[in-house]
């Protein structure tokens, strides 16, 4: 089983997400330029910043989704936050067994190539993901330093 999903794990996540404020931040101009600027960078057909709690993730921001709430057995960024202190990039998520069934690969968005980085608090602890995806694979090898300095932007944000 997934540690994210353990009920202790649940607890710790929730009250490092409430500690943070960043909740208090959904729909923030600023975090939206941020993920917008991100999409366009990498010309993505989608961009988000997500904070996965010990329930679900939420969507403070998107370009090319409607998509607000993710339940956690469902999300990418569930996993990324799982490893701190690197990118997760996956080339084509239905010919990775991780994703390959997960229902924003087999139905909308068609995910199919995602990479992520964990947004962390003061602490260390990965609040959520900056993110973007296409609903096409991506085969040439990908750089994500954009995604990195862009991630830490938002740390700078969420933690003043």
């Amino acid at each position: 089983m997934n540690r994210l999903y353990r009920d202790g794990d649940r607890a710790v996540r929730d009250l490092a997400v409430d500690r943070s404020g960043v909740m208090a931040r959904v729909r923030d101009p600023e975090l939206a330029t941020i993920v917008s600027f991100t999409a366009a960078e990498y010309k993505a057909s989608i961009a988000g910043l997500s904070i996965v709690t010990g329930r679900c993730q939420i969507l403070m921001g998107g370009v090319g989704t409607d998509i607000y709430e993710v339940a956690l057995e469902d999300s990418f960024c569930a996993v990324t936050v799982q490893r701190p202190d690197e990118p997760l990039i996956v080339p084509d998520a239905t010919r990775d067994p991780r994703f390959a069934t997960l229902r924003t690969v087999t139905g909308q968005p068609s995910v199919r190539f995602y990479a992520g980085v964990p947004v962390l608090d003061r602490n260390g602890f990965a609040l959520g993901a900056l993110c973007i995806a296409d609903r096409t694979p991506r085969t040439e090898a990908f750089d994500p330093t954009m995604l990195l300095i862009r991630a830490h932007e938002i740390e700078r944000l969420i933690r003043s």
